[in-house]
């Protein structure tokens, strides 16, 4: 979770290519659907209402750990050339 804020830095800076703007912008809006007073389905349905706010957070909680597992997995990956570099020279 820690990798989170790097790795919407690295997004938006055009530093990591494995996930596009389009991607964050969605996660986004995932976060701002769950903060947000408005729903699709209301929330004085109560089992229907709370189930598409959670359905949403399992979602973009499942997004949120895969890709900044992917990204951690690509900063180690640099770091590594990096030290593959010094070790040649």
């Amino acid at each position: 979770m820690r990798a989170i804020p790097r790795m919407v830095g690295a997004v938006m800076r055009g530093q990591y290519a494995g996930m596009g703007k389009s991607k964050l912008a969605l996660l986004g809006l995932g976060v701002v659907y769950i903060l947000s007073p408005i729903d699709v389905v209301p929330d004085f349905l109560v089992l229907i209402g709370v189930a598409d706010d959670f359905g949403v957070f399992l979602w973009l909680a499942a997004a949120l750990l895969g890709e900044s597992g992917r990204y951690v997995q690509h900063e180690r990956s640099i770091i590594q050339g990096r030290t593959e570099g010094l070790e040649q020279a």
